[in-house]
């Protein structure tokens, strides 16, 4: 969360450049966003809000400062999702210290700012926001001028110093006034970069560079690219770039060339990113089964991970929000081919149990953006428990990725635009699939006659998920009526329960309805107190061939009456051809005919065009839904 974009160069186009870079990364947070130049001063602008909101108060300055914008070369900007202090303008980044000769962005927290700032206070700084961050740009004061009286400042010594009193994540760009420096050898246009537990990438251009929260903003600009790994300081000019580690190392950079995606940023005709995204659906399924490396029974192989499967004694899924919600079904599947134990942990929860942790367990990291901060925190403590670690993530160049490495699986979702999670999480879930079927034959733990038929079923996925797509306007329809409730339920039981659990989410994410999901079973052991005219409920209920999977069905519907007989509005999920009780529910709708066990991901299709279709019924921002940031880089 929070987006970090700096340019420094020849040609007078940073302001154009830091507004383009930012709108690229309003996926990360967008309660404020501004930009730091330096020209012969600092300037900063900034607001509450959007891009669109910063763009506009752009518009209305005077014609001396319109040219001082259009006149830069070098700046830092930052797109804001608000930790420390409400969204506002003074909240709002870029921070200047006090005597206005400093400017920084920061994505991260800072624990121990409080501390710092009482100190702070008692040398004679002052504070015009609540963050943390304006602690940062008042330390790193101190620190200069004290070293410049000494006749001994460094940009690399001052970051060291700076970090050595910084507790938490941080990554940072700062821009120095050198006016309380006149004596500095070093060039004036220059942008301090640091990085702590927060992602950030440096962009190699033609006389000019760039740096960013991630390689695809960068990406506008350049193809070149050097990642800073954690615990690195950077220092960066229009022809230089200059690296050290927190020890005063100096690291050689490594330039990778990375080839820029245009489409990310394109609707394709769609009226939001999450309407495209949604779409984009059936071609990542298939993606994902054309690049299986092994397809036989003897040898299956999603990737060639570095793992023992047949060794593994229990597996912990830790993740976040829709990651986690896509790991319960991993548990689901792999208990029921294998017997294997699998625990499911909310990753920020993870730091009390890893201690239960050995070197015959194996951790699974899920994370979209492959920077959430708790799952990056689960994954190291896993590691340094001794047990093995596998990923899964839909970002190459990623925190998670480097700490994985070979046993990283990157499903080819790409980036989401729109902050509410459809395609990655689809991806996870056949990710899911197919890690189970490399466990279970690893192990023998499957027949070759129900492996040919989990891989068959597999394979039908994406055609029948892109004939639902042509459903849209019957889910539409479905969803209009029920835009004015304000409190949902979603029920189901197995490894529906997790395509119960994301439903709710995704309504919650895009209409802010309240929205909870129960094993149905549940239902009344205390929520049906709730039930009544005014709360609809939303139950899913696929038949099963497997007479096991056959008796959760039956329970789901038997729950799902119990909520009908206390006048709950009732909906039914099923499939085409299931016509048991489907009389008895206000409304029905439907996906083809799949067999439970392998229905989550076609399940997932019709609750993500019902929270669509409401929350722009009501007129809410579909793609930036508020409070909501799309990487949380953050604990």
């Amino acid at each position: 969360m929070c987006g970090i974009v700096s340019y420094v160069g020849e040609e007078p186009k940073a302001t154009r450049l830091l507004l383009q870079g930012l709108k690229s990364l309003e996926y990360r947070g967008y309660d404020s966003s501004g930009i730091a130049l330096l020209n012969d001063t600092l300037s900063v602008y900034k607001n509450k809000g959007k891009i669109l909101d910063l763009e506009k108060s752009l518009s209305t300055l005077s014609d001396e400062e319109r040219e001082k914008l259009d006149q830069s070369i070098c700046g830092i900007g930052h797109t804001r999702w608000a930790t420390h202090g409400e969204p506002s303008d003074i909240n709002a980044h870029p921070h200047m210290d006090s005597d206005g000769t400093i400017a920084v962005v920061h994505n991260g927290i800072i624990r121990n700012y409080i501390k710092l700032k009482k100190e702070l206070i008692y040398k004679g700084y002052t504070f015009k926001s609540d963050t943390d961050t304006e602690v940062i740009a008042n330390l790193f004061s101190y620190i200069r001028k004290d070293l410049i009286a000494k006749g001994e400042y460094e940009d690399f010594l001052a970051m060291r110093l700076l970090s050595s009193r910084l507790e938490g994540s941080y990554a940072l760009a700062i821009l120095l006034n050198e006016s309380v420096n006149p004596n500095s050898t070093q060039p004036a246009k220059r942008i301090l970069l640091a990085k702590h537990e927060s992602p950030l990438v440096i962009g190699v251009g033609q006389l000019e560079n760039f740096a960013a929260s991630d390689s695809d903003t960068v990406l506008q600009f350049t193809d070149g690219i050097i990642r800073l790994a954690d615990c690195e300081f950077a220092v960066i000019s229009k022809n230089t770039i200059d690296i050290q580690d927190f020890e005063g190392n100096v690291i050689k950079p490594v330039i990778e060339v990375l080839k820029k995606n245009d489409s990310l940023m394109d609707k394709k005709g769609y009226k939001h990113f999450l309407l495209k995204e949604i779409n984009e659906q059936p071609t990542v399924l298939s993606k994902m089964l054309s690049l299986i490396e092994d397809s036989t029974y003897e040898n299956f192989k999603l990737i060639n991970f570095n793992i023992n499967f047949a060794e593994i004694e229990k597996i912990y899924c830790i993740a976040c929000g829709s990651a986690y919600h896509s790991a319960q079904a991993l548990k689901y599947i792999l208990g029921s081919w294998c017997s294997l134990p699998v625990d499911v942990i909310v990753a920020s929860e993870f730091n009390f149990q890893h201690k239960l942790i050995g070197e015959r367990d194996l951790v699974i990291g899920v994370s979209q953006s492959g920077e959430t901060a708790d799952t990056i925190l689960a994954l190291q403590k896993a590691k340094s428990a001794g047990a093995r670690l596998l990923a899964i993530t839909n970002r190459p160049a990623s925190a998670i990725n480097n700490l994985c490495g070979a046993n990283t699986y990157i499903t080819p979702a790409d980036l989401e635009i729109s902050v509410a999670s459809t395609k990655a999480y689809t991806s996870q879930l056949m990710a899911h699939y197919l890690l189970a079927l490399q466990i279970a034959t690893a192990r023998k733990a499957i027949s070759r006659e129900f492996f040919t038929d989990i891989l068959h079923n597999l394979k039908t996925l994406p055609v029948l998920l892109d004939q639902m797509l042509n459903r849209a306007n019957h889910y539409k329809a479905a969803a209009v009526n029920f835009a004015g409730y304000r409190d949902f339920i979603f029920l189901s039981r197995g490894i529906n329960h997790t395509t119960a659990m994301e439903g709710a989410l995704k309504l919650k994410e895009l209409s802010y309805a309240h929205a909870s999901a129960y094993p149905s079973g549940e239902l009344k052991h205390g929520p049906i107190a709730i039930l009544d005219e005014n709360v609809p409920v939303i139950s899913i209920a696929i038949p099963s061939i497997y007479p096991d999977e056959q008796i959760i069905y039956e329970k789901i519907i038997h729950n799902a009456l119990e909520a009908k007989t206390r006048k709950s509005p009732s909906i039914l999920l099923t499939t085409d051809s299931n016509q048991d009780h489907v009389e008895e529910f206000d409304l029905v709708m439907r996906i083809p005919d799949i067999d439970q066990l392998f229905s989550p991901i076609l399940a997932t299709i019709p609750l993500q065009f019902l929270a669509y279709f409401i929350a722009e019924n009501l007129g809410k921002d579909v793609d930036q839904p508020r409070n909501l940031a799309k990487s949380v880089t953050v604990e």
